[in-house]
């Protein structure tokens, strides 16, 4: 199939291309670098069935133009803001950063009779659960990065109704693994390698998060793709299990530190 990967150089994008590229697609990768890097690809660079475009989505003329030279069968559309805590304070970045790129994903799809679409959305667009299993008819973001992905989700839906759109999204738990460009191991490796002799972790260390690895989840996408058929098709991807942050920080510790205090 020939396939565009949006955000491919990113941390589950780079692992999505390097799958797709086994299976001997044509695979087209577009991202602006903002905060993806171009190491990422260095596998799939090698292969001669991999074109790497660097632009912004909301680019549309530049967009519409690849739509048109590529003729796509699928779009796997990973390109979003991943700094949460940027939103609070850059009110607008996930506003341009993830719901217009998957607008203007989308138009163009319609335009050019493009029929199939993965999307990664996220448990942020539950908000807080207060410690009660989430209510999947309840959905109320804190972030502007939850308020996007549920937005994204909502458009999704009806281009899915409207235009005969092939809809799968994911929500996902933590993701973690190689390539990594945020999230709690992240924080931490970065903090000793400004200072080995303290970590300090927010909070009390008792906080419990589920945490998938980034290799189950290509695996994960590839089987919902194939063994679901509805028009547009919905999942919560987790692990069954949680782990405390105090557990990642002392293993972290261990491995990267040198007789590290950790300071909650």
């Amino acid at each position: 199939m020939k396939i565009l990967v949006t955000g491919g150089a990113g941390f589950i994008g780079s692992h999505l291309i390097d799958k797709l590229l086994q299976s001997d697609n044509k695979v087209v990768c577009i991202d602006d670098l903002s905060l993806g890097n171009l190491e990422n690809l260095k596998f799939a660079k090698k292969n001669s069935s991999f074109e790497f475009i660097e632009k912004n989505l909301n680019d549309t003329e530049a967009l519409s133009k690849t739509f048109e030279k590529y003729d796509f069968d699928f779009v796997y559309h990973m390109a979003a803001n991943s700094d949460i805590s940027k939103g609070a304070t850059q009110t607008k970045i996930d506003l341009e950063s993830t719901f217009l790129t998957t607008f203007n994903i989308l138009d163009q799809m319609k335009k050019f009779d493009v029929k199939n679409i993965f999307f990664p959305s996220s448990s942020a667009v539950y908000g807080n659960s207060k410690n009660k299993i989430f209510e999947e008819t309840k959905k109320e973001p804190l972030s502007f990065y939850g308020s996007a992905k549920l937005s994204s989700e909502a458009y999704l839906s009806a281009f899915s109704y409207l235009y005969e759109i092939n809809v799968w999204i994911l929500r996902l738990a933590n993701v973690i693994g190689p390539r990594t460009t945020h999230g709690i191991i992240f924080d931490f490796i970065k903090k000793l390698k400004k200072d080995k002799k303290e970590l300090t972790v927010l909070g009390d260390g008792n906080q419990k998060k589920p945490y998938i690895h980034v290799e189950d989840l290509i695996d994960c996408i590839f089987f919902i793709i194939k063994n679901s058929n509805k028009r547009f098709n919905e999942f919560n991807i987790s692990s069954k299990d949680c782990m405390k942050v105090k557990t990642i920080a002392e293993e972290t510790v261990k491995y990267f530190g040198e007789n590290t205090k950790i300071t909650y």
